[in-house]
């Protein structure tokens, strides 16, 4: 069965923009398939609850094998604007993980989330004019590399803490989002040294990117 998208409005959040919001999702995986193979999974799109508005105005995730969640701020003032800009890039984000996992590699380690997310990263930018990811504004004033070095000593740790790498848990340690920022700069070195992107690197593993 092919990829299916389900929109959750028994609320009447998304009323104003249904219409809008359908059309972008399956035009949204119109233009993923034309860059690599959807699995069989259902993406259900609803409204996100107050605890998990962001400034984005939009979150993905893999719940399960069977299921990615997008959650939509249905109350933002630029939710036309999220719609039309972001969510076909977050779609893609959360599909590349299904795809990579469903080649067997696994995300037990820092260094392999953090491979992960840099190349779902990657494949983000070819939904949204070859330019880095928006949520990366804030953090692309760190250096990456000084990011990385902290991170050395725990990248075989399996017990890391992921909020604290990825989303700004204790940011005394590490800012919001460095997680995304670094490994989507590792992926990025190797790309510019060896070639390849984030569709052809999909099953690559932590250790065949040399990093």
């Amino acid at each position: 069965m092919p990829t299916k998208i389900t929109i959750l409005n028994a609320s009447g959040k998304f009323s104003r923009v249904l219409d809008l919001l359908e059309s972008r999702a399956q035009r949204s995986l119109a233009d993923i398939k034309a860059h690599i193979e959807l699995p069989n999974i259902d993406i259900v799109i609803s409204p996100c609850s107050d605890e998990y508005k962001t400034e984005s105005g939009i979150l993905g995730c893999v719940s399960s094998q069977y299921v990615i969640d997008i959650l939509l701020d249905a109350d933002h003032a630029n939710l036309v604007d999220i719609i039309n800009r972001e969510l076909t890039a977050v779609i893609a984000h959360e599909l590349h993980h299904v795809i990579r996992q469903s080649a067997g590699i696994k995300n037990k380690n820092l260094i392999e989330n953090l491979i992960t997310e840099g190349l779902a990263c990657h494949f983000e930018t070819k939904f949204n004019g070859n330019t880095t990811p928006r949520f990366f504004d804030e953090i692309k004033q760190y250096d990456w590399r000084d990011l990385f070095h902290q991170m050395k000593p725990h990248l075989q740790d399996i017990d890391f803490d992921y909020p604290v790498y990825f989303a700004g848990k204790d940011t005394k340690q590490f800012p919001n989002r460095a997680g995304y920022w670094v490994g989507f700069n590792l992926v990025s070195q190797y790309i510019s040294k060896h070639g390849g992107c984030a569709v052809s690197l999909v099953a690559s593993t932590a250790e065949e990117l040399r990093i």
